[in-house]
């Protein structure tokens, strides 16, 4: 491995929306040794931003663990149903000094990913990229990429590798209210984008506005108990901020269940519930919306990183 954060050697694990982002953009920056794990042969990356311009890059791609060698820093961006499915990737990447930055949803990323890889330094991301995958290899990127992660040495490290790339990564001292407040979305505008299977302008409807917001009031009370910060006005500022800013956006959870693929109720909704009943806090709208999602839900038939 290298020691020098000059010069990494990065593996990103699947090939879905993020994890073809972030390749492209480390690519393309051309500062660090970069390989894309995933499980279908790749001609490509193509992203197509925002702005109408369109990023290619051809990352070195690994199809099967076996040829994989110790990587610095793996950024894991599988769906969280499908970490178990990576750990084959992570048991030859990982090794003593590797950080593993999770950039999955959900607020119990290094519970979830410690067991997979002991030796790691686990640093759990909020992502903010809005990321469609158009067919494969093909991405269309909606809105310029954040990541935040904790104040740490370790989150240093991930911030090194996305030195000089396109993607801005923000260190948090308060990296808990930071996690909560990108959950708070994904339990609301998520679980009504996959239920009602529509982008974000349902929020424009007064009576889907005032569910959304009787939701993401019971959320942020578990928050408080969980300690993060937040302002009483705090939730219906961001469902507006959201609303106003991509209103036609689709929700990963939506585009998830319009295309008949696993839903991610797990980590965005039922933890809620789980954290409420451990504080004796009473989360009715949230379990009624988890036990909607889990009904819907096709089988997962697949948990290995997603090309």
């Amino acid at each position: 491995m290298h020691q020098d954060d000059a010069s990494l050697s990065i593996a990103v694990i699947g090939a879905g929306a993020i994890g073809a982002a972030v390749t492209a953009a480390l690519v393309v920056a051309g500062r660090h040794d970069v390989r894309l794990c995933a499980r279908r042969p790749l001609d490509g990356l193509e992203i197509r931003h925002h702005d109408a311009t369109v990023v290619r890059a051809s990352p070195a791609v690994l199809l099967d663990p076996t040829n994989a060698g110790r990587a610095d820093v793996v950024l894991l961006c599988t769906k969280a149903y499908q970490s178990e499915g990576a750990a084959p990737w992570l048991d030859r990447l990982v090794g003593p000094g590797t950080v593993v930055a999770v950039l999955q949803n959900g607020i119990d990323q290094v519970a979830r990913i410690q067991p997979l890889a002991p030796q790691a330094d686990i640093v759990p991301v909020v992502v903010m990229i809005a990321a469609e995958v158009l067919e494969t290899g093909v991405i269309v990127q909606s809105s310029l990429a954040l990541l935040q992660v904790p104040d740490s040495a370790a989150g240093h490290r991930v911030a090194a590798a996305f030195d000089a790339s396109s993607i801005r990564v923000e260190l948090r001292a308060d990296f808990t209210t930071q996690a909560w407040r990108k959950l708070l979305l994904n339990a609301v505008i998520g679980a009504i984008g996959a239920l009602s299977i529509r982008d974000l302008s349902v929020l424009a409807e007064r009576s889907v506005f005032d569910a959304a917001l009787a939701l993401a009031e019971e959320i942020v009370a578990v928050a408080r108990a969980e300690g993060a910060r937040f302002a009483p006005d705090d939730a219906a500022r961001a469902l507006e901020r959201a609303q106003r800013a991509a209103p036609g956006h689709w929700s990963s959870i939506a585009v998830d269940r319009r295309q008949g693929r696993p839903l991610e109720w797990e980590v965005r909704n039922a933890v809620i519930g789980r954290l409420g009943r451990k504080h004796g806090i009473a989360t009715p709208l949230n379990d009624l919306v988890t036990a909607l999602l889990r009904a819907c839900a096709p089988p997962d038939t697949g948990r290995s990183p997603s090309s």
